[in-house]
């Protein structure tokens, strides 16, 4: 093989090689970026504190489970259980304006505070335990709300605890899932006893509800795609304008 001939060859290869590393080391910095723009997400997640759309108490003055007597939160006179009465408050929540069907709630916790102990018919003290019951509301205060709950859960109050938590997530979840618009709650004393909430006799209502909903990745503002498609548009023209220089250049014979 002659010399020129050798020297055509490997300046051939030199060419194939650095036309080779170009396209590499561009196709290395596209993924690059496309990995980091592509990844770029943002986890976030929200909590919110609801106050109740309506408040009242229902009687159940028979003791067969049925309420049969609407009072309203201003002059109750507290949860009681008693032989042949029975009285629970109520708060609904309107979920309208937080929540979407597809919303994954996190943590749902009802927040309430007893006022006194000391209500009515002295001798029965304390019951010792209050239970949540949870129902689909309807922003309006009705008798019948006294037998649509489900129990939830229940906090020992034996010790004369006065701030109370009620865990109430799965059943808030299902009332997201199921897009209603609002969400009852009844707390009812489950052994004999009276204990008042908040809103007897004038003191402060402190009943409210604290939602967290799950954290889920949120896209890239729509300027980062922008910027992603314009730097592939640029380096597309680059190799193409390198690509169209190199074929214009001719290898000299000898």
């Amino acid at each position: 093989m002659s010399f020129p001939v050798i020297l055509f060859a490997i300046k051939g290869n030199l060419v194939f090689m650095n036309n080779l590393y170009s396209k590499f080391a561009v196709t290395s910095v596209c993924t690059a970026l496309g990995f980091a723009l592509g990844s770029n997400q943002e986890a976030y997640s929200a909590t919110f504190s609801l106050q109740p759309t309506t408040a009242f108490v229902v009687r159940d003055s028979n003791s067969d489970g049925l309420g049969d007597l609407l009072i309203s939160l201003e002059n109750t006179i507290g949860i009681r259980k008693a032989a042949q009465v029975e009285d629970a408050e109520f708060a609904e929540f309107n979920l309208s304006f937080y929540f979407t069907p597809n919303t994954v709630v996190n943590s749902a916790v009802f927040y309430t505070s007893i006022a006194t102990f000391e209500v009515s018919e002295v001798g029965i003290g304390n019951p010792g335990s209050l239970g949540i019951f949870g129902y689909v509301g309807n922003g309006t205060a009705e008798t019948s709300d006294f037998e649509a709950g489900v129990f939830l859960s229940s906090v020992n109050t034996s010790f004369d605890t006065f701030d109370l938590a009620f865990d109430v997530t799965h059943f808030l979840n299902q009332r997201v899932r199921n897009a209603d618009t609002f969400a009852g709650f009844g707390i009812r004393a489950l052994n004999l006893g009276n204990v008042a909430l908040g809103g007897y006799r004038g003191t402060p209502i402190t009943t409210r509800l604290i939602i967290e909903t799950a954290e889920v990745a949120k896209p890239v503002p729509e300027r980062t795609t922008i910027f992603g498609s314009a730097i592939g548009l640029c380096l597309g023209e680059w190799l193409k304008r390198k690509k169209s220089n190199q074929q214009n250049k001719t290898i000299p014979q000898h």
